[in-house]
């Protein structure tokens, strides 16, 4: 498929463009993204498999010490 040519941009819109571009290329050296934080499991112990908690008797009767 053929693309149709944008207009042509004035000195003016060209510049900006141009600054915006390198301002978006400067921020993206200083600032890199954030490394998401591990994900955190739930041990299946303390749910069903549905999500569901535990009922209180069951989870109660578990302490030993």
């Amino acid at each position: 498929m053929v693309h149709p040519t944008p207009p042509p941009l004035s000195p003016e819109q060209r510049e900006r463009l141009e600054q915006l571009a390198d301002a978006a290329r400067l921020r993206a050296a200083l600032y890199p993204l954030p490394k998401p934080p591990p994900v955190r499991r739930r041990s299946r112990s303390r749910q069903y498999p549905g999500g569901r908690p535990n009922p209180w008797r069951t989870a109660r009767g578990r302490r030993r010490g």
